[in-house]
């Protein structure tokens, strides 16, 4: 069996893996369902816009049907022998002289104008409601959508590239929207507001019923089982839009490297083919929407036509009047003919929503790799680490992404409480692993894991955070002011404990060069403050945390040794009293260690004190004397 990892996927695989086991099943009635269910603390407003569209198109309907109804009456019941001028208009205005029809035209007028009224406050409260509605669904479904991520990450969020995330929370969000703002109401209204109309088409003549209703039905059912027949449900495109935002995204994080190298030509290429197949399922995709439209067109140019025509035959039969009946039932089929048309005009949106809908779904359907099962919070006896016989494999459960070799098989280790202990060792050991499993970001498959004597399982997951501060060699900075990120550490932290927390951490003489202090805008990934201060930001969150375990994670190895010296020392108030774990390649940062565990293919091959680890003359002697033999041919060249 071929097996792909995370470091190996590419963007074609990761969007394979995610259209299947990502993309929620189950038929279009349940999506509906689902995407129903959000709306329920909106029901009374939903049906306010409901009730205003109807009335929008109903009072439509009396417009056209009034117009059209009052010229054959005014026809009808024109005195010839009465002026018709513009003096004989005033006249009658002013009441010197009544005019019959003048008054006629006032009293049409006057229902036109008020049902146009009806009309423009229906439509303003129908668009008002219906967006206010999908808004906020909107709002609250990226906010679901968020928290059902949050256990998710990042044993199953790790198989997600940036730009199919965002895709997915913010694109996909959006495409939702013309569900609840233009789906619902419009679908509900095509089959109410006809059936209104024919009700009243009724009164006036029983048999024209019989000619309009198979037309109704015909746009209202069969144009969107024809369209559904045409293709152009948006799937693909939609997963092909994906793919160009995961490249979009990741092509922008890596542009240095990518001008660097000189592979902009290359890149743009790339991005070009992938655009390519997408515009395929956008021509697919809005091709059938042409379709679409233009059968809707030829349904409501034959049902006119078949209405015109029997209508004239009632006409001619003295049924209905040819001047005023006659042109009012026609003026009324119409507005019920471009209604019942609703459905299949907002039928390809209808599908893109229904897709993305799958997708978000997908996602928060995932259940989580750990399961948060504590309800209580044990109390720690003390600041002890202990892994007994742990057995451990990266996406063991899932046959695509499994690594099909285990980190650990019976690893164990105690680190005992207040001591500083460091991890060294070639890449790939298991180190990271430690620190991974210790967050219960992944569980081991067996043995036990314990802090303070208690298994990490007996601890909530969010207390469980709170024994640990971290500090990595990537610890993420957001794009917010420095007292912003440092506050991460305590979110009802005050202002002095922040202040102290950035002075231990070293970023005094920082702050006080900067005109904005701690307000100082750190930009997106810290990208306008340096390296060293990033990492004294890390530290300072660290500290404001006092949390008494201590895990650093090759915290120093991206900078300079001059910066290095000056963040080494910000450490090193950090960890005092503290239980602390470092990860470090650069073996001269751990010399100071309480002990030193070399770990080898996921086990622990050396262990002991520098000094000790010197003398045995394995593996970490080896290595730090390759390393300071590094450091002297340096010197010598400079």
């Amino acid at each position: 069996m071929t097996t792909t990892t995370m470091d190996q996927a590419t963007p074609e695989q990761m969007q394979e893996g995610l259209a299947g086991a990502d993309i929620a099943k189950g038929s279009n009635l349940e999506m509906i369902s689902r995407l129903l269910g959000f709306m329920k603390p909106f029901n009374g407003i939903m049906f306010i816009s409901l009730v205003m569209r109807a009335i929008k198109f109903i009072g439509q309907a009396a417009v056209l049907g009034a117009a059209a109804y009052g010229i054959g009456d005014f026809i009808n019941d024109f005195d010839p022998t009465l002026e018709m001028s513009w003096s004989s208009f005033w006249a009658h205005i002013f009441g010197s002289a009544d005019n019959a029809n003048w008054a006629n035209i006032w009293t049409w007028i006057g229902r036109i104008a008020f049902s146009g009224l009806v009309v423009g406050f229906a439509s303003y409260m129908e668009n008002y409601t219906g967006h206010y509605v999908a808004f906020k669904i909107l709002a609250a479904f990226r906010d679901q959508f968020y928290f059902s991520m949050l256990p998710l990450a990042p044993a199953k969020t790790a198989k997600l590239q940036s730009g199919e995330a965002v895709s997915r929370v913010m694109t996909d969000c959006e495409r939702i929207e013309p569900f609840y703002a233009h789906t619902i109401a419009p679908a509900v209204t095509a089959i109410i507001v006809p059936v209104v109309l024919l009700a009243w088409c009724y009164t006036v003549e029983p048999s024209f019923v019989y000619v309009l209703a198979p037309f109704y039905l015909g746009t209202t059912a069969l144009l969107p089982w024809l369209v559904a027949k045409l293709g152009g449900d948006g799937v693909d495109y939609r997963r092909k839009l994906g793919e160009v935002n995961a490249f979009v995204a990741d092509s922008i994080q890596g542009v240095r490297d990518t001008v660097a190298f000189g592979y902009e030509t290359a890149r743009a290429k790339e991005l070009y083919a992938i655009g390519a197949s997408m515009q395929e399922g956008q021509e697919k995709l809005y091709g059938a929407d042409a379709n679409q439209r233009a059968l809707a067109e030829i349904f409501i140019t034959v049902g006119i036509l078949a209405s015109a025509w029997w209508g004239t035959e009632l006409a001619l039969q003295g049924k209905i009047d040819p001047l005023t009946e006659l042109p009012a039932m026609i003026a009324v089929s119409v507005v019920g003919f471009y209604l019942s048309v609703g459905l299949a005009n907002n039928y390809t949106d209808f599908r893109v929503a229904i897709y993305a809908a799958r997708r978000l779904f997908g996602l928060m359907d995932q259940q989580p790799v750990v399961r948060d099962t504590a309800t209580s919070r044990p109390t720690l006896q003390s600041a002890s680490i202990e892994f007994d016989n742990v057995e451990f494999e990266y996406d063991a459960e899932d046959k695509d992404w499994s690594r099909e070799t285990k980190v650990f098989d019976g690893f164990s280790v105690k680190i005992e409480p207040g001591s500083h202990v460091a991890l060294v060792g070639p890449s790939g050991t298991g180190k990271s692993t430690v620190v991974n499993l210790l967050l219960r970001q992944w569980d081991a498959q067996s043995g036990e894991i314990r802090i303070g004597g208690h298994r990490l399982q007996d601890f909530p997951l969010e207390d469980l955070q709170q024994q640990f501060a971290v500090v990595s060699q990537r610890s993420f900075i957001f794009n917010d002011t420095i007292r912003a990120n440092i506050a991460l550490g305590k979110y009802d932290a005050t202002e002095a404990e922040i202040i102290a927390a950035a002075h231990e951490a070293g970023l005094e003489a920082f702050l006080k060069a900067s005109p904005d202090g701690l307000d100082t805008q750190c930009g997106e990934r810290g990208s306008k403050i340096s390296g060293g201060q990033r990492q004294r930001v890390a530290i300072a969150r660290a500290i404001l945390k006092n949390a008494p375990f201590v895990l650093l994670d090759e915290a120093t190895s991206s900078l300079d040794v001059e910066t290095e010296l000056g963040v080494m020392q910000a450490l090193k108030r950090l960890t005092e009293g503290r239980t602390t774990l470092t990860i470090a390649h650069r073996l001269s940062t751990i010399v100071d260690s309480d002990e030193i565990l070399v770990m080898l293919k996921g086990r622990i091959a050396e262990r002991g004190s520098h000094s000790e680890l010197m003398k045995q003359g394995g593996w970490y002697a080896k290595m730090f004397e390759m390393q300071q033999d590094e450091v002297d041919a340096t010197l010598v060249s400079d």
